[in-house]
Formats: structure tokens, sequence, C-alpha cells
């Protein structure tokens, strides 16, 4: 029993059922609170069709504010009726919105997909009256603790915004003065780092005061994370020029002095995950509240990547400079490597020699504080006699944000090793023969070292249709996608990768005609800017 098709015929939503003897069975509309039967017509043999007049659900009533699954009741039991992939894609287009009073309300109905405890995709039917604002910044109708929360955000929002503009008053001054900072990593590292080392090489740094500020906002308490944001505003306020890596939600809550630039040095190349804006409306930033609004550069790896970091910062493509990510700059140099490798196997001697697959997947859940990854899905035993065959050792790296650990039985561990803990997995990609990953950006580095890739992705579709994604991965992917633990273990014994992919990828995705990003940056940004005042 499944639904195949959704759409529209004006007010009615058409919705279209596949199973046997479905006429037989309460099919409902239900939220929390309440419940609807749905009338199904028969099609043909194994289909129905259920017409939902929205502006008459029943007794001359519409939905209710709330959120609706379609489930099938029976013996008092409930069953959520799952969707086809190919109706996932789709569910996003069918959004609507029903203006009336003048148009200073609407009546929306929209649709997002969620996945069950059986890992089947659902629908969520969202109904929603909404009524206009004059200004966005205003209270929102609702309960009175959410009115209460958002009082306090916009007082905390006001204070910050007013003791910064003090802060900045008594520092007129701001020629000279780089912060370096991120609320996402400690200590420094990646492109920031870079940028760092490449401006003490040119001892920029004696002529420019640099500082430094570096904590996980997102592992603070809220306390905690004030108490450091009042400490930062005092060194925000002293700044000419503050590069971050990555979201920073500090610079939400003021208004930067237009003495002051904010330069993004976004940590990752381009992978699938859309994040940002590019997710605006699927539990993405505020229309205008936002820290992403609020750079006036943002540095990226090559001009067709523009497109793709428009959208996720919301900001004009004039501000977006495809100049390379400083990270980069010598990741293929010979004496890097090799001290790396060095590095590496002073600390894993049990590496040496040996053919290496790194397995580094991105983390599932909504973030930081509910990453994790379904280490079931991983057949160490399949691993294990691959290894042994073929002489690799098969290194895991999960991301950072997932604390879990996986469990590695010790008759395995001479050919399979955690190395999660290990801090740059740039280093790793230089002993790396196989990348094994999924939808992470680690691809973006590691496809310069003409190396193959393959992308395990058991869970394709459900990621696409529940978490977004910038490209369709089958498109785009680099390398060989296998779907399942078996197939991926198969492309390996047989090699193969579809190499042929990344050249492509590699085309596409840098800039070849700059010089370093880092040098592009100091000159253009730094010196440039400091010299215009």
């Amino acid at each position: 029993m499944e639904i195949v098709d959704i759409f529209w015929d004006r007010i009615y939503l058409k919705i279209i059922f596949k199973g046997s003897s479905l006429n037989k069975k309460n099919i409902c509309l239900q939220s929390a609170k309440k419940s609807y039967k749905l009338e199904l017509t028969k099609l043909e043999e194994d289909k129905y069709i259920s017409c939902i007049n929205i502006t008459n659900i029943t007794a001359g009533n519409m939905l209710e504010n709330d959120n609706y699954k379609i489930i099938s009741k029976e013996d008092n039991n409930t069953l959520d009726i799952k969707i086809t992939n190919e109706l996932g894609y789709k569910l996003e287009q069918l959004d609507r919105i029903y203006r009336y009073g003048r148009d200073f309300f609407a009546y929306t109905v929209s649709f997002k997909i969620k996945e069950n405890e059986n890992n089947d995709l659902i629908c969520i039917i969202e109904s929603r009256y909404m009524q206009t604002n004059k200004k966005y910044k205003n209270l929102q109708v609702g309960n009175p603790k959410n009115k209460f929360r958002k009082i306090i955000i916009i007082l905390v929002k006001s204070i910050f915004k007013d003791l910064y503009k003090i802060f900045s008053i008594m520092h007129k001054n701001k020629k000279n003065n780089i912060l370096l900072m991120s609320e996402t990593r400690a200590p420094i590292g990646g492109n920031l780092k870079a940028l760092d080392d490449r401006l003490k090489e040119r001892k920029i740094n004696e002529k420019y005061k640099i500082s430094y500020s570096f904590f996980k906002t997102l592992e603070q308490g809220k306390i905690s994370i004030v108490i450091k944001w009042f400490k930062l505003l005092w060194g925000i306020s002293k700044q000419k020029l503050i590069f971050i890596d990555d979201y920073s939600p500090i610079f939400k809550f003021i208004d930067l002095d237009k003495k002051t630039k904010l330069i993004q040095l976004w940590h990752a190349g381009v992978g699938f995950k859309s994040v940002g804006y590019a997710r605006f409306g699927f539990s993405g930033p505020d229309p205008y509240n936002s820290c992403h609004r609020k750079y006036d550069y943002a540095i990226v790896g090559a001009e067709s990547l523009i497109p793709v970091y428009q959208e996720v910062f919301g900001i004009d493509k004039d501000k977006i400079l495809p100049y390379g990510l400083p990270r980069l700059d010598n990741f293929l140099d010979e004496k890097n490597i090799s001290e790396a490798k060095e590095k590496i196997y002073n600390k894993y001697p049990n590496l040496v020699n040996k053919k290496l697959i790194l397995f580094a997947p991105t983390f599932r859940g909504s973030g930081q504080k509910d990453a994790y990854y379904p280490y079931e899905k991983i057949n160490l035993n399949k691993m294990f006699t691959l290894c042994q065959k073929e002489n690799y050792i098969f290194a895991i790296k999960m991301h950072p944000f997932i604390k879990e650990k996986i469990n590695i039985p010790q008759e395995y561990q001479n050919y399979i090793i955690d190395l999660s803990d290990y801090n740059d997995i740039n280093e790793l990609f230089y002993i790396t023969d196989i990348l094994i990953t999924d939808y992470s950006s680690n691809i973006y580095d590691f496809s310069l070292l003409n190396k193959p890739i393959l992308f395990y992705t058991f869970d394709l579709d459900i990621y696409q249709l529940t978490n977004k994604v910038h490209r369709p991965i089958r498109e785009y992917a680099p390398g060989k996608i296998c779907i399942t633990f078996e197939e991926l273990v198969k492309s390996i014994y047989e090699r193969e990768f579809e190499e042929e992919k990344l050249k492509k990828f590699r085309e596409e995705n840098f800039s070849i005609k700059y010089k370093k990003s880092t040098d592009l940056i100091i000159d253009n940004i730094i010196l440039k800017e400091n010299k215009n005042g």
C-alpha cells in the first residue's frame, strides 16, 4: 500500500493510492488532534483516488492549523502510508498559497517529506493560516511561550547592537586590525590556518595586528554563549577585517560598522548537502536575520560555484570571489605530502606499505546536537574479508559532529581501524588509495589527488528528499554510486570506480587560471581594503 501521486485540481487535492483491497480499509488524514476519513474511488484494479476539498474538509470547515499524515487504520492499529520516491521529488513543487481578505491573509498548504521509524518516506501536509505583518520584525501570532521567547531574543539583540555600537565608537581607528575567528571549530584550522600561515610568511603580521577567536558555539550552554559573545563584541568592534570559515551566529545580532568588512572563507569546497538559504522554506534561515547576508565577500573555489553560493548565502554575485580555497594552495606540494605521510606513519606504523580505504561519510540527523551514523549499515565482516585478500586497511573517519564511536571487534583490528580522532582529514588523503563517502564535501579536496571515489549511499532517495541537495547526486557524483554494501565491496574487488566522472568534476569545480588563493585574498582584500581606509 502506497501513495503514487498527489496533484491539484483548483481547490481539490487529489491523492492516488496503489494497493489491494484499499476500499476495505479506513484511510484517514490525521493530525495529533483530529482525524478525517478519506473516501476512495476505484480507478483500476489496484489504484484508488481520494478527492479532498480543502475549503470543506467536513461540515463546512477547512483544515485547522496542524500537520497531517495519511494513515491506514485497521483493528486499532495505525499504519503510515508511504509515498514513492518519484512522488517525493514532485511534492516540493506542490505547495499552495490561497490569499484572501484583500490579500492581508492567506491559507497555505505545504508538503514535507519525513522518514518514519520503518525507514519509509511519508508525506506531511501542513495547513496554516497566516497574516500579513507590516514589518517582518513584528512578533508573529502564536502561543505565549513563543511570544516570550521572541521578546527575549529581540531584547538580547537590541542590547548586543547597542553595546557593539558603543564599543565601535570607542575604537574608531580600525586600520591594520584583522580578526580570524570561528564558532564551529577550535583550534584554528583549514582555510583560516592557511591564511594565517601565509600572512606570517609574507610578514603581514608585522604591519597588522592579527587577533584570534575560536570556540564551538553550539556546544555551549545559552548563558555561556551570551557571556562569550559579550567578550567577543569588544574584539569585533576593533577590527577592520574579520575572516570566518563557517556559520557564525553572533553576526545575526549586530550590524557591523561600515569600516569593518566580514569575509567568509567557507570551509567546504562543494558537496551535495544544501545549506543556508538553499534550504529556505525547509528549516532554512530567517528571510533577513541570518549572518549569511552580512558578508562583504565570500571566497569560493571556482566561477562555476558562484551561483551555488549566491543561493547559499543569499548575497549578490559580485560579492562572491572565485579565488580558490586557501587550504588547497599547497595541497599538492611534495614536501607537504612527504611530511604528512611521515607524521601519520610514525603515529600508525601498521599503515606502512598497506593500501588504505578511507571511509569518511557525513553525519545523519539535523545538526551537531543529534548527529549520528547508522553503524549497522557497515558490514565489517565483508570488509575484513576484502582487506585480508587484497592487503587493504579499512580506516573509518567519522564526521566531527558524531560522538559515538564504532565498535570494532578485536579480531578485525589488524585490518579495520578508527581514525575519527585524527584532526586533519586532508593529511589522511595523502595515504588513501580509495575514498568511500556519501554526501560530504570532502570529495572536493580529495578529487585533486586523482584517486578513485566510491559513494556508499544506502539512503540516497531518502537523504535527497528529507535533507535537500544542491545538485542531483546521481548526476554529479564524481565516482560510482553504490546503494548496498555488497555492491560497494564488489566495486572494490573489480575496480569499478567510474573514474571518468572525476575528470569532469575537476574541470567544473576548480579555478585554474589564478595564482594562489591566499595571495589573492591578501592582495585584493587585506591590502586593498586597508589602503582604501
